[in-house]
């Protein structure tokens, strides 16, 4: 009955949420997301989102199946109500989460804040908007002050992370979706179209290297039961909210909401580092206009995250995140359509190299990369 907008509507008509409309904002796999509007506001606010997470099982190319059972929907609520309980120590509150309004564990249904109408992702806004250097600035240190937040909440004693270190679907996930297919992905095994005819030829000795950081970066994603990660950390997941003048000139930043917290787990946090880059880093080369704009929020990220968590810090951060960013670009570029054949077996190229220096190159190569500034300052 949820999976559709009249089903929903059906569900909420004897509840304070009761809707006039109600529109689907995106569907897949067994989650859909939708924008209620009510006949009656809740303290001012006529729209909110109402999120259906079903009962689903992938089974994977491996043969390996994945239980995506609705407690995913649990753990997104009690990541979120962290994030608005854990106090920040810079009392910074540019980046939260759209608050939680109602649960229903049983019927699977959570309701949340809307971000508005006037909020867009922040690929979408580096796509399309052309914002001034300082705003860009703005916003890499604001996500780099909440990741580093995120990942230093194993360090108050009275938080309790059982619930995300027993996300054993969503470390099997994260494993399977960059680390597990990196070398079926690069020798063909896989059969993407615009890796074939020829395969990339990477060379034996660089095949070996990438199986060995796979094997082990997949192993310390499922055994990590430490350190809270968001688990799917990339600008499609953070809604921006922008401040403008009388004329609609961007003036300057004024919200960011991280969103969709269903992979959140005890996991690596230069994996969250490495996957926002990754994916700023994939906006600028497929998108040459947004090149310098991608440069400055990976800076001001990275460089601002360092100094928050400078005592947590140290070069293997800087080598888990460019691993990370290389496995992104060579497990996901050639699976999403970002551009054409060549273009993509270049990045996918990019991607092998990255992983081979995040795995044998000396500390002193790392600062001519894209993690520099986790070194660097």
């Amino acid at each position: 009955m949820l999976a559709t907008e009249a089903g929903v509507q059906t569900y909420l008509q004897n509840t304070a949420f009761a809707s006039h409309s109600v529109n689907l904002l995106s569907a897949g796999f067994a989650n859909y997301t939708y924008r209620i509007h009510l006949h009656a506001p809740i303290d001012g606010m006529s729209t909110f989102v109402l999120k259906y997470a079903g009962p689903v099982v992938i089974t994977l190319a491996n043969g390996t199946r994945i239980v995506g059972s609705p407690a995913r929907q649990r753990r997104e609520v009690e990541a979120i109500k962290l994030v608005h309980s854990i106090p920040r120590l810079d009392d910074d509150n540019i980046v939260t989460a759209p608050a939680v309004r109602f649960f229903d564990e049983e019927a699977h249904v959570l309701i949340i804040n809307d971000t508005g109408l006037d909020t867009r992702t922040l690929k979408e806004t580096l796509i399309d908007e052309t914002l001034p250097g300082p705003v860009l600035e703005d916003i890499g240190a604001a996500l780099g002050r909440f990741i580093s937040h995120v990942h230093g909440w194993n360090e108050h004693p009275d938080v309790d992370l059982s619930l995300f270190a027993n996300n054993e679907s969503g470390k099997k996930a994260s494993a399977f979706a960059t680390y597990d297919r990196l070398v079926s992905t690069l020798t063909g095994g896989d059969k993407i179209p615009h890796l074939q005819d020829p395969c990339l030829g990477v060379p034996e000795e660089k095949l070996a290297t990438i199986t060995q950081l796979a094997e082990t970066r997949a192993k310390e994603i499922r055994s990590s039961m430490t350190v809270m990660t968001h688990g799917d950390f990339w600008p499609g997941n953070v809604m921006v909210s922008l401040r403008r003048g009388a004329d609609s000139a961007i003036e300057a930043l004024d919200k960011l909401y991280v969103i969709d917290w269903e992979l959140a787990k005890t996991g690596v946090p230069a994996l969250d580092l490495g996957q926002l880059c990754a994916e700023l880093h994939l906006i600028g080369r497929f998108h040459p206009h947004c090149e310098e704009s991608a440069e400055i929020t990976i800076r001001s990220f990275l460089s601002t995250y360092k100094q928050t968590r400078s005592r947590a810090m140290d070069a293997s951060t800087a080598r888990v995140a460019l691993g990370h960013v290389g496995a992104h670009l060579v497990a996901f570029t050639p699976r999403i359509t970002w551009g054409g054949r060549e273009q993509t077996r270049d990045v996918v190229q990019e991607g092998v190299e990255l992983l081979d220096l995040s795995w044998t190159g000396s500390e002193s190569s790392l600062l001519d990369s894209i993690v520099r500034p986790l070194l660097s300052g």
